[in-house]
């Protein structure tokens, strides 16, 4: 694209602060300077990370405004002189910046990665938050020799990719929802087993399942009295690795507390791993590992699809309906 024909502002959602909401703002479009690209954002996800950070409880930077989101897709419009790699204007890739939730991003090239296949743009928007915190979850499963896990608000889109995940390693898992209207759903996706947590009998049939599969490992969604719950009934030596907030806040994403029985809960972030990878020299692999099954495994159901001047709307609508499937919002 020719930069002449670029807009000179764009509109991007802005955190709350102070006495501000959330806010849709338009901003001065930025000039790629050295190692820089700007991408025209195709397809950006809303996830659990970002209601919150664009309620404020979070800030991606220290200037204000804050922007929003995690992950995208976009396409290459302007590239910086003396850019890394073999980048071109009209590239297509997925991206992994500060701020996405944007009609244009500034980018370094480690922030993005080429969308490879026939993956569509907005197949490929939801490529490393859920991807990357399944492959998390069934790395640190096949580390620790585990054969069944626990899984919480197992109907979300991350949900049912860690059902698909666990059966391709051969993993059983159990799985909860709070509505049994999810049960054979999960079940289709390969569950072996998924409890209503609001059952009466729930904490009973959580104990006899977690004893006879052994299943010393849980990853939940939940937190807060919850995940007290499930360490209630989960075997001597479990762990409970919280990487959610939907009941409360009681246990910390990045920190590790012992309980009794020599059980423990530990925090879980996605990005821990991918750090652990790119220190290793293996992030052209982790990028293959996560992307090449973003239509099967690691497939996210589009539920909605949101301009960018509808994105308060669509950030309301995913708070109260986040089990349908994904809702993205197309900035432009």
């Amino acid at each position: 694209m020719d930069s002449g024909s670029l807009p000179q502002t764009y509109k991007a959602l802005a955190a709350k602060e102070d006495n501000l909401p959330r806010r849709l703002v338009e901003l001065p479009l930025p000039k790629p300077g050295q190692n820089q690209i700007l991408l025209r954002m195709a397809f950006v996800p809303i996830n659990q990370t970002d209601l919150l950070c664009s309620q404020g409880f979070y800030r991606l930077s220290d200037k204000s405004p804050y922007g929003v989101g995690l992950e995208g897709s976009g396409v290459i419009v302007e590239i910086g002189e003396g850019t890394e790699g073999s980048y071109k204007v009209g590239d297509k890739v997925h991206v992994h910046s500060r701020g996405t939730h944007a009609q244009y991003l500034l980018v370094r090239p480690l922030e993005i990665s080429p969308i490879k296949g026939d993956l569509s743009l907005d197949e490929a928007a939801s490529h490393i938050i859920n991807p990357g915190t399944v492959a998390y979850m069934v790395a640190l499963a096949i580390r620790g020799g585990h054969k069944a896990v626990v899984s919480t608000a197992a109907s979300s889109a991350l949900g049912k990719m860690l059902i698909r995940a666990l059966k391709e390693k051969s993993i059983k898992s159990i799985n909860t929802v709070r509505q049994d209207k999810y049960i054979e759903e999960l079940k289709k996706e390969g569950a072996d087993y998924v409890l209503d947590s609001e059952s009466a009998d729930f904490e009973a049939q959580l104990k006899e399942l977690a004893e006879k599969e052994n299943a010393t490992i849980a990853f939940d969604a939940i937190n807060g009295d919850f995940t007290d719950k499930l360490a209630r009934n989960l075997p001597s030596n479990s762990t409970i690795h919280v990487y959610g907030v939907l009941g409360g806040t009681k246990y910390g994403l990045t920190e590790t507390k012992q309980l009794d029985d020599g059980k423990s809960v530990s925090g879980l972030i996605y990005t821990t791993y991918f750090e652990e990878r790119r220190q290793k020299g293996e992030l052209e692999q982790y990028y293959e590992e996560i992307h090449t099954p973003l239509s099967t495994i690691y497939k996210s159901e589009i539920h909605k699809i949101y301009s960018i001047d509808e994105i308060l709307e669509a950030m309301e609508y995913y708070e109260k309906n986040s089990s349908k499937g994904k809702v993205l919002i197309k900035p432009n």
